[in-house]
Order: structure tokens, then C-alpha cells, then sequence
């Protein structure tokens, strides 16, 4: 399932953007009956997502769902995420503090520990 899941999503992904793919895969997971956790493992989105997404089925109001979004932030670093990412090859840092600094020397950009997490957690 989880390569028919990926194999679909790319599909989607190609024709109307990332987020919108996966909202459909859940929202189609959830008519079908799938489990909340699995939903959560396979695509990533919160408990509260899910929940909103199950809402709005319920409610019959799915357009609410696919209307536009226009805020999304976009961090800095994506700018350098192919040289980060050649670096970190090369020689994976052993903490979120050490990938922090390298990250420093490699772009001139300073992240906190945790925004350089989240900013490697959403490269892997």
C-alpha cells in the first residue's frame, strides 16, 4: 500500500503541487476508512488536521479544504539546500548544534537548533 500511496502522490504532486496531493490522499484514506495513525504515519499530518479533514467530510464542505492558502513561508536555507545537503553527504553531522554551525559557515545564515531540525527533517 505504502508504494501505491507514493506512486499516486507523485502523480498528483506533478499536476497540482505538493500539499493539495497529499490533502487529497487523506482525505480519500479517511472516506475509505483507513485508521487515523496509519493516516498520520504515511502522509505526516497531525491528529488535528485529520480531524478538521474529517470534519469537513462529514459536513460535506471539502471545498473549504482545497481553497487557497496564499501564506507559506519559505525558509532561507532552501535557497542553499543542494550545497547543505552535498555537505552533509560528505560528512552527516552527529547533532542538530553541530549541523547548525556548519550550516552558518556554509551559507552565512544563523538558525537555531531547532529550525535547522525542522529544516533537515523536511530534506530527508
Amino acid at each position: 500500500m505504502k508504494y501505491a500511496l507514493r506512486v499516486i502522490t507523485k502523480l498528483l504532486e506533478e499536476k497540482i503541487g505538493k500539499r493539495t496531493a497529499q490533502q487529497i490522499i487523506c482525505v480519500m484514506m479517511l472516506v475509505f476508512g483507513i485508521k487515523r495513525s496509519e493516516i498520520k504515519a504515511a502522509t505526516g499530518f497531525s491528529p488535528t488536521s485529520l480531524c478538521k479533514y474529517d470534519k469537513l467530510i462529514r459536513e460535506e464542505q471539502l471545498s473549504e479544504l482545497f481553497e487557497a492558502n496564499l501564506y507559506r513561508p519559505v525558509s532561507e536555507l532552501e535557497k542553499y539546500a543542494e550545497k547543505i545537503d552535498k555537505d552533509f553527504v560528505k560528512k552527516p553531522p552527529k547533532t542538530r548544534s553541530e549541523a547548525s554551525e556548519r550550516i552558518f559557515r556554509l551559507t552565512g545564515i544563523k538558525r537555531s537548533i531547532w529550525a535547522v531540525g525542522n529544516f533537515l527533517k523536511k530534506r530527508v
